[in-house]
């Protein structure tokens, strides 16, 4: 984030010596919350192994020029173990454990917590080794913006869990908003009634393809802690299948699943993400397994 940013005439980011490029300062409705915030994006061909440099430069409109520059290491050959458990309680460093994607997330005594609510902020852990697995976690949601036609909400308002993910793709947008292809996404659906909250699951956005609805409602206690189960595994015949439940914690685990979907020709691996939509939430502990197991089971 820059301070001031009405103060400033420019800013802007280099990688490696290369050419200057503008950066986007929010709020961009977007994935840039607040008032200065930016995003740095840099791409994978852009860096070599080992130390890497990314420059930052702001100029004001009374001409006062600042400059940080940040090193950046890359390893090869690095991969993202699977099975894999956070538990945020005793996290010190978060980028240990997971990608902070978008948003300002803050450690607390029980879990990790999304300091500044808005669009989509993601925590992100695996990558594309990942395939059929399943992921359990435990959140509370403390308080959430309802939904409402335009930014921020845009008709809707959600903790969602994302599998299959292949982070965001080239749009000509700075920085990318394009979060597709993917798997799927499953969101929890956030109502004003605490007991109509329900599921839904969002497909691949190349295909036009519809959101799929639970039958049923779900209720949500605000301040209370809550469980989250979820699987994505590919199918004998090809398809996969996606799955989402919710239950509390004082609760036993129900027998069937909220909603399942299926997907053709979909995305065959990718990492999972948390999506805290409009929704202030802490996320207590992920537990991420692979599903080896019979795929009908």
């Amino acid at each position: 984030t820059i301070a001031d940013p009405e103060r400033l005439a420019q800013a802007t980011f280099a990688v490696n010596d290369g050419a200057e490029r503008a950066l986007t300062l929010g709020s961009d409705l977007h994935r840039l919350a607040r008032p200065g915030d930016f995003n740095a994006e840099v791409a994978w061909n852009e860096v070599t192994p080992g130390d890497n440099s990314l420059i930052l430069r702001a100029t004001t409109l009374h001409n006062e020029r600042f400059r940080t520059e940040v090193r950046l290491v890359v390893h090869e050959g690095n991969g993202w173990p699977l099975p894999w458990t956070v538990d945020f309680a005793a996290v010190q460093h978060l980028p240990d454990v997971v990608q902070i994607v978008d948003g300002l997330w803050h450690s607390r005594p029980d879990g990790v917590y999304t300091a500044e609510p808005y669009y989509d902020r993601v925590l992100c852990m695996g990558d594309n080794s990942w395939t059929n697995y399943e992921a359990t976690l435990r959140l509370t949601v403390h308080s959430f913006t309802p939904s409402a036609p335009g930014p921020p909400t845009y008709d809707v308002t959600h903790f969602g869990v994302a599998m299959r993910w292949r982070g965001h793709h080239a749009d000509g947008l700075q920085p990318s908003r394009k979060w597709f292809p993917l798997g799927a996404q499953g969101e929890f659906l956030l109502a004003a009634d605490p007991g109509a909250c329900q599921w839904r699951i969002l497909f691949d956005g190349t295909r036009d393809k519809r959101p799929q609805y639970a039958s049923g409602r779900n209720t949500l206690t605000q301040g209370q802690r809550m469980l989250v189960r979820t699987q994505v595994c590919t199918l004998p015949d090809g398809r996969s299948r996606y799955r989402f439940k919710q239950w509390q914690d004082n609760q036993a685990e129900p027998e069937t699943w909220d909603v399942e979907g299926y997907e053709v020709d979909d995305v065959p691996s990718g990492s999972l993400c948390l999506v805290a939509h409009n929704s202030t939430v802490t996320i207590h502990d992920v537990c991420v397994v692979p599903l080896d197991g019979p795929p009908f089971a």
